[in-house]
């Protein structure tokens, strides 16, 4: 009997203190802070953001004009690099366009060409071809001194004086070997070593043509329009004889790159 009675209350001793610790276990889970949830990845910024450049490139688009092929389109070579043509082939660099330089021409007393190019028609800046009536072979340094002229004066000039473009240009002479205007026995003319070139007259845009011979004492417009000519073209060749010179010139503005005076530092505009 004494044993049982120790055997249970020992079995009870025990309960009690398996029920307490089962207690004491539940408290400490529940006071244990339940963790916050974690942000989805797709809300997780993993690298700051790439700081944006404040300097925007605006890119153009060319603009070509209708019915024009690309390779008639001129392009400011300002600040760019002229890269040499692929192959032996030697070019002459205008406004924005290039022509074939083309053998040297060597002539009789002392008639030639070093660097010739053969001119059919030139480009504005706006991307016309304006033609020429007869194709001229030329220096290229002279081709370069005529198409800066066409696209600063006589372009804008027909412009602002006759309120249309220059169509085709009338052309009187360009390489020539022979002597100044034409005189046997006379000096080498610039023509004969191709650094020269006759212009007679424009065709314009509403199909009006002005000549120098007529025009040069026509109406007040195409006075001022062949005047402006004139006076522009004094400014870059050092050679320019107009109907004011002489008999020889009444009827076409002749532009040339001959030297004058000492150290080639004089003009001659007449």
């Amino acid at each position: 009997m004494g044993y049982k009675t120790g055997g249970t209350t020992a079995l009870r001793i025990l309960s009690a203190v398996v029920v307490v610790s089962m207690l004491t276990g539940a408290e400490h889970v529940g006071a244990a802070p339940i963790p916050k949830a974690r942000p989805q990845a797709g809300n997780v910024t993993l690298l700051p953001p790439m700081p944006l450049s404040q300097n925007k490139a605006t890119i153009k688009p060319l603009r070509v004009p209708v019915g024009k092929p690309l390779s008639l389109v001129p392009v400011s070579i300002k600040n760019q690099r002229v890269f040499p043509p692929a192959g032996k082939a030697r070019m002459c660099v205008l406004r924005g366009w290039s022509v074939k330089v083309l053998d040297a021409v060597d002539g009789p007393g002392g008639c030639g060409i070093d660097q010739p190019v053969s001119l059919g028609s030139v480009v504005s800046g706006g991307g016309q071809e304006i033609g020429l009536t007869m194709p001229v072979q030329i220096e290229c340094g002279l081709a370069q001194k005529l198409d800066g002229w066409l696209q600063d004066v006589a372009v804008p000039a027909a412009r602002r004086e006759l309120g249309a473009s220059i169509t085709r240009i009338r052309t009187a002479a360009g390489y020539a070997c022979r002597g100044r205007n034409n005189k046997r026995g006379a000096k080498l003319s610039e023509h004969g070593k191709g650094n020269a070139i006759d212009i007679a007259g424009f065709s314009l845009s509403d199909g009006r043509e002005v000549t120098v011979e007529e025009g040069w004492d026509g109406s007040s417009a195409e006075v001022r329009f062949l005047s402006s000519l004139h006076k522009g073209a004094c400014e870059r060749f050092t050679t320019v004889l107009g109907p004011g010179a002489d008999r020889y010139h009444r009827d076409h503005l002749h532009l040339d790159q001959g030297c004058h005076g000492k150290g080639c530092k004089y003009r001659v505009c007449k």
